[in-house]
């Protein structure tokens, strides 16, 4: 893993975070506080933005996480909101998006440890 990857990953756990914090709230707040629900579809889109970034190559050689999923929720909110389902959208929230931080948290790990280390000289 390279720095750029590392920082890019740790980018992604901060928004997986974010949006573990807006669960947390729960499924009421959601449906009661627009600024929750918008809150929760904004972090979605930004996790979809930051998994783009890590680059095509590191998404193929990790084909066990469901990244379509977020991708094509992210189409959904950015696109179609419209039709968007507020479960189907609190269920990325509570359900997929942990499930993609616990797969993750091994290389999430490393990377914490490899930008932790001495400066370069």
């Amino acid at each position: 893993m390279d720095e750029r990857t590392a920082e890019r990953l740790l980018y992604l756990d901060e928004t997986c975070a974010e949006i573990a914090l807006l669960a947390e709230r729960g499924r009421e707040a959601y449906d009661r506080d627009i600024a929750v629900a918008r809150a929760c579809q904004y972090s979605i889109v930004r996790l979809a933005a930051d998994i783009e970034r890590l680059g095509s190559g590191w998404i193929a050689a990790h084909p066990s996480v469901a990244w379509t999923l977020i991708r094509g929720m992210r189409n959904r909110i950015a696109h179609d909101y419209l039709t968007l389902d507020g479960g189907i959208v609190w269920e990325a929230v509570t359900q997929h998006v942990p499930t993609l931080r616990e797969q993750l948290q091994a290389d999430i790990e490393t990377a914490k440890a490899m930008l932790s280390g001495p400066p370069d000289r």
